[in-house]
């Protein structure tokens, strides 16, 4: 077992943040033109800014794909990471809601194995709802996370680069674990490249960059479309370049905060009016 302890200081995250940028890249924003969204699963972006008062995240996982718990790094609890990043989202506002977030296995349902090598988009919101009675408020938002065996599917053939994936106009999201247990050897590097992983696509579905909320300044990637241009938060494009990882690290370890969120994004969600 390496201990993290075995890295001198910023190492580790060097490590854990270019193999979350290496695989992820972007890690996809799964939808197509000939998939519908149920009505009980379509997300109501301005509704989530003006009147929701408790956000609540399900986890549902395969037997085999289970999301790791316990602590992330030294005494950070895994899921703190999560619940940080969307807190901050919605800092200074108004209104600010109750979040709640699962942070052991026990307070997660774990459901059939479903022996599937791929998962369409359609596939993904279709186990949703086998999983879940959704019951959208104006006062309360569900987000349903899904941990599945296997890999996302696009254009016809399994993307074996894809960690995650978020419905675009819905409250659900994928997190294909094989992908993760292959992303590094070091449990400490897995971890966060799964909680960063739930960050990015978290972001996508509260509507960043530009995909329900807003921009208020001019920071939307026009070659990476629902991207940050600042390399500086989980919101960014980065497919190659480890100068770019080990400065989004290092502003990580200076400011000793857990949020991923660039000040760009963050001032789009806390300033959003709907």
């Amino acid at each position: 077992m390496i201990d993290e302890r075995d890295f001198p200081k910023g190492t580790l995250f060097s490590l854990i943040l270019a193999a979350f940028f290496f695989l992820n890249g972007c890690s996809g924003e799964g939808h197509d033109d000939s998939t519908a969204i149920p009505e009980t699963l379509a997300l109501d972006i301005p509704a989530l800014y003006s009147t929701v008062d408790t956000i609540t995240v399900l986890v549902a996982y395969e037997p085999g794909a289970e999301p790791f718990t316990g602590t992330i790094l030294r005494d950070i609890a895994c899921w703190s990471v999560l619940e940080s990043n969307i807190k901050a989202l919605f800092e200074g506002r108004d209104l600010e809601p109750d979040v709640y977030v699962p942070s052991a296995l026990s307070e997660m349902e774990e459901i059939p194995l479903k022996e599937q090598d791929t998962w369409t988009s359609k596939e993904v919101l279709d186990l949703a709802l086998d999983v879940w009675d959704a019951h959208p408020s104006g006062y309360e938002a569900e987000f349903f996370v899904l941990f599945l065996k296997g890999y996302f599917k696009s254009e016809d053939a399994p993307d074996y680069r894809i960690i995650g994936v978020s419905i675009i106009g819905t409250p659900v999201i994928a997190i294909f674990k094989d992908i993760i247990l292959s992303s590094s050897s070091i449990p400490q590097v897995a971890r966060f490249v799964e909680q960063a992983t739930l960050v990015h696509e978290f972001g996508h579905v509260m509507g960043l960059v530009n995909n329900g909320v807003p921009p208020v300044s001019d920071h939307l990637d026009p070659e990476h479309p629902r991207h940050c241009t600042n390399n500086r938060c989980v919101m960014y494009w980065v497919n190659e370049g480890a100068s770019d990882m080990t400065e989004f690290v290092r502003l990580m370890i200076d400011s000793d905060s857990l949020v991923m969120f660039g000040e760009e994004c963050l001032e789009d969600t806390r300033s959003y009016l709907p």
